[in-house]
């Protein structure tokens, strides 16, 4: 029901993004989303791809320090106000979004949004009942 994120914390120093996407270039790993924060000394990459264990053990294997994450992924109009909706509901429902990022499906008319809560469970159940569609990992690569 949820999908792999994989989290991988990179130095901020010139040519380091480019070293990170060329590693994923050459290994011919498929990202489907990549989001990026950073602070002075260090950036935390966010990637979904298709194969996210293969990759998070590949990752580890050439001394990237990663972690894998799981993340709600939800499906909305891709029309203005529809992220405001979904984070009303959330809010309404006294739910903490630690982070938001947002991408555009494959194919679709459709924003897929990926956040990061504390109790999945419990979003989902919110979602679910508001008729948000979910995404799953499966469902990410069909995209």
């Amino acid at each position: 029901m949820y999908i792999n994120q994989i989290s991988v914390f990179i130095e901020n120093k010139p040519g380091n993004l480019a070293k990170f996407t060329n590693f994923l270039a050459e290994n011919r790993i498929d990202m489907r989303a990549f989001e990026i924060a950073d602070s002075t000394d260090f950036g935390i990459i966010r990637i979904i791809v298709d194969k996210p264990l293969d990759t998070l053990t590949l990752l580890k294997d050439n001394d990237w320090v990663c972690n894998l994450t799981q993340v709600i992924g939800v499906k909305i109009p891709d029309k203005p106000g529809s992220m405001a909706a979904a984070m009303n509901i959330l809010a309404e429902a006294d739910v903490s979004v630690e982070y938001v990022y947002t991408f555009l499906a494959r194919g679709t008319d459709d924003a897929l949004m990926i956040f990061r809560v504390q109790d999945n469970d419990k979003v989902a159940a919110i979602l679910k009942k508001n008729h948000i569609t979910m995404i799953s990992q499966d469902d990410l690569v069909k995209m």
